[in-house]
């Protein structure tokens, strides 16, 4: 059977069952206040790209949304890359930088709403910002961890045919470490939008996060639902883009790869 096909059929199977269950759930608690259903979701969904205020509301709040997670997800990776490939590299960099990035990486994202509303006050600057710190420190660990654990007979072999440092970072470390630089990217597009989400939904005026806020204070769950469904969106999209991306540029990892049963 067709893997693409086999994994197609089980995300409908898995999907039909979790509607049902919902439902269930929505039919048992039969109040909309408290449970909106799959029907008044989806109700709620259509109405949201076309009802000419919603739709209106709606694209601003994407805009917003989606800029923030970009400029905070590629700040992340212009500056996790670097910093990770030289901790990675050199033991100096390693033994300053490593405490504190696993101390930054650890703090719940949450946390750093109240530091960025000081900085840049209530604006989607500040979702911006909170999407950038949430990301980098995903993507400098993984950048770092690919690169010191690359085998050391590359990089001996490397030095026996006389490459230089930038040679053997450019050419060696770079290329060998690229699935570890790929994974971290997914997570950390991933980890922006949570950044930027969160955000949105404590300051309660800007973007997705802020409309579902605002619809879940109203008691809206059916509306705040569907924003859900367009998040969910939004995630797969952003995390299947990057992971045909890193099938692309790490085409030999894939060919090497283990055939599953």
């Amino acid at each position: 059977m067709n893997a693409s096909y086999a994994r197609s059929m089980v995300f409908l199977g898995t999907l039909v069952l979790f509607v049902a269950i919902w439902w269930g759930m929505a039919t048992a608690v039969n109040n909309p206040r408290e449970v909106a259903g799959p029907v008044e979701t989806g109700s709620a969904l259509v109405h949201l790209f076309t009802d000419p205020p919603l739709t209106q509301l709606m694209a601003s709040g994407l805009q917003v949304t989606l800029t923030s997670i970009l400029v905070g997800f590629a700040l992340a990776a212009v500056v996790g890359v670097p910093v990770g490939v030289l901790m990675g590299r050199y033991l100096v960099v390693e033994l300053l930088c490593d405490p504190w990035v696993n101390i930054w990486y650890s703090i719940p994202a949450i946390a750093f709403v109240p530091l960025t509303m000081n900085w840049t006050g209530i604006s989607s600057t500040s979702t911006v910002v909170i999407a950038f710190l949430i990301a980098v420190f995903t993507i400098i660990i993984n950048v770092y961890s690919g690169v010191k654990n690359i085998s050391g007979s590359l990089v001996e072999s490397a030095r026996a045919y006389g490459a230089s440092e930038a040679q053997l970072v450019t050419k060696v470390i770079l290329p060998a470490s690229m699935p570890s630089i790929m994974v971290g990217l997914r997570l950390g597009i991933s980890r922006a939008i949570e950044g930027a989400v969160i955000a949105e939904m404590v300051f309660s005026v800007v973007g997705i996060g802020g409309m579902m806020d605002n619809a879940a204070d109203n008691l809206e769950l059916a509306l705040s639902g569907a924003l859900i469904i367009v998040l969910a969106i939004i995630s797969v999209a952003f995390a299947e883009a990057t992971k045909q991306i890193g099938r692309r540029v790490v085409a030999w990892k894939e060919s090497q790869a283990v055939v599953r049963e």
